[in-house]
């Protein structure tokens, strides 16, 4: 079956944050000028059509006209969806037992830290890094501790190896927060690095939590490892991941932690009252495992290709910006230094004039971030293009005006 992923879908008045929710916009940037014309590649959302087999299973559970409460042992078969997508696609056999239903990957990154750290507590995070582990952790009352990494050339962020060992090192430090692949650098993490985090935090009594809600989107010579794939022994390993990315399924909350070791996964559930799954969330994760992998495999090849495209156009049309093909997910890390301009008028120029809303760097790297941008690559390549345009079109005509003023 062939699938478009180059349709464009209007998809305002549809209830989704990204296009009908402009309070939450306006306090993340108060300079972002929203209307109808704003291309919008702030947020890891995609503005494709969902794969058909879950649109369908979805009609199917409306159809029931009733919505009860519902549990993930509701249907027997939800978590044999799961099972069976890690047997295919990582050659991973997954025990039932093992998964525990969350709305989303940073609930089980947040039930991770409560459960294995006090307030107070230093949590570990590697910046730059996805910016809502930094605002959960201060919202759990802990502290970050900060191991920023180390990017030798240009898009090659490493471990800084000595530093992290560190930061374990300290006991007031309790948990580390991995991205694997890592949001935004688009880093995909080696099995021998893996080992080497997982060895580092388990000398030092460091629980490791993995957020790899990116794991099914990676590029086609990248291999993506689950880190209790990696890792023989999973006595401080908490995986998170799910649906919600791979097959943009967002607004349906279904996610899960997997967490092999007995004693674990019994203080991690200590206490939690796990989240209760809507029917739709269950039809959801069934149709996306067990029918939607072809669509998964051309949304794959659709953004290689789309990727490839977009880091070369730009450099051509933004020739002063470091920009790199990511190794995982559909987003970019730019470093729009060479500008020169001052992250408040990178912001202004992008966010307002352009009329492209993106993040700004800052958010995932408070102290080296400020002229770097995260751009979400997730719409359909043409309307990337036109974002590139506004903003070289809009750069340009700023740094004439800058050199007239000189």
């Amino acid at each position: 079956m062939e699938y478009n992923f180059d349709t464009v879908i209007k998809r305002y008045g549809t209830y989704t944050l990204k296009y009908d929710d402009e309070v939450y916009f306006r306090k993340l940037a108060p300079n972002i000028r929203l209307d109808h014309e704003t291309i919008r590649l702030l947020l890891a959302d995609m503005d494709f059509q969902c794969a058909p087999a879950i649109t369908n299973a979805l009609h199917r559970v409306a159809d029931f006209g009733t919505f009860g409460y519902t549990t993930a042992e509701s249907d027997p078969e939800y978590k044999g969806s799961i099972i069976r997508w890690y047997t295919k696609r990582y050659s991973l056999l997954l025990k039932p037992d093992w998964l525990v239903h969350s709305n989303g990957a940073l609930d089980g990154v947040g039930r991770t830290i409560e459960a294995f750290s006090a307030p107070g507590d230093g949590i570990i995070i590697c910046s730059p890094v996805y910016s809502n582990f930094t605002s959960t952790i201060k919202r759990l009352g802990r502290k970050v501790v900060n191991c920023q990494k180390l990017q030798p050339f240009l898009g090659d962020y490493q471990m800084d190896w000595e530093g992290f060992r560190t930061v374990c090192s300290m006991k007031e430090n309790k948990v580390f927060v991995l991205c694997s692949p890592e949001n935004p650098v688009g880093r995909v993490w080696k099995k021998e690095e893996l080992v080497h985090m997982a060895q580092i935090c388990r000398e030092n009594n460091v629980i490791l939590v993995s957020d790899e809600i990116h794991s099914d989107i990676v590029r086609s010579d990248a291999k993506h490892y689950p880190i209790i794939q990696a890792v023989e022994d999973n006595s401080n390993l908490v995986m998170v991941s799910g649906v919600n990315k791979s097959f943009n399924l967002m607004g349906l909350q279904c996610a899960y932690s997997v967490i092999p070791n007995d004693d674990l996964r019994k203080r991690f559930l200590d206490g939690y009252h796990t989240e209760m799954p809507t029917p739709f969330a269950l039809a959801a994760v069934k149709a996306a495992y067990d029918e939607s992998e072809e669509w998964l495999n051309a949304l794959n090849a659709y953004l290689d290709n789309m990727l490839v495209f977009i880091v070369d156009y730009i450099k051509e049309k933004l020739p002063k910006a470091r920009v790199y093909l990511p190794q995982g997910t559909y987003i970019l890390w730019v470093n729009f230094c060479d500008y020169d301009f001052s992250p408040d008028v990178l912001q202004y120029l992008t966010n307002h004039k352009a009329n492209v809303a993106v993040q700004g760097g800052s958010s995932h790297d408070p102290e080296h971030g400020g002229q770097y941008l995260r751009i979400c690559l997730t719409s359909p390549k043409a309307v990337i293009q036109e974002a590139i345009d506004r903003m070289a079109e809009v750069f340009s005509v700023y740094e004439v005006q800058q050199n007239l003023n000189k």
